[in-house]
């Protein structure tokens, strides 16, 4: 059984070097940075997944900003001993045991990267949802 039991943001930081305008390239990434069996606040055995997440924005001849997110991912699914042990002989991990971890990486960190965009007035990491259809012209003939 899959079972993560927690997510935890350690640190963040975003710079802006100036005001994004005209075409901007974004780039996300996450990276697992370590694996530690560790006891979980249960007191049953685990894991604990270190990551990171971050954002560069680009313009045509200079970066614009970035966003960097860092935390930790605590598990103890059925398969969490052999990740760690893959873990610590080869330092990359089997897709197919560990897409749970990296699923929830990437939902809390782009949720977070969203935020934290918003805040310091850059594009969002992720495209958003849009409404579609026609926009309606509205009648503004009656102020003058």
């Amino acid at each position: 059984m899959n079972k993560i039991l927690n997510i935890m943001i350690e640190s963040m930081s975003c710079e802006k070097k100036r005001q994004p305008f005209g075409p901007i390239q974004i780039s996300s990434n996450n990276q697992i940075t370590g694996i530690s069996k560790t006891k979980m606040m249960d007191g049953s055995d685990g894991i604990a997944v270190s990551f990171r997440y971050t954002t560069q924005y680009k313009g045509k001849d200079e970066d614009i900003g970035s966003i960097d997110i860092s935390g930790k991912v605590f598990y103890n699914g059925d398969n969490f001993e052999k990740i760690a042990d893959m873990w610590d002989t080869e330092k990359k991990l089997d897709p197919s045991e560990s897409v749970n971890i990296i699923n929830i990486i990437l939902s809390e960190a782009s949720v977070t990267a969203v935020i934290v965009a918003n805040q310091m007035r850059l594009p969002p990491p992720i495209p958003l949802p849009r409404a579609k259809g026609k926009i309606r012209e509205v009648d503004t003939s009656y102020i003058d």
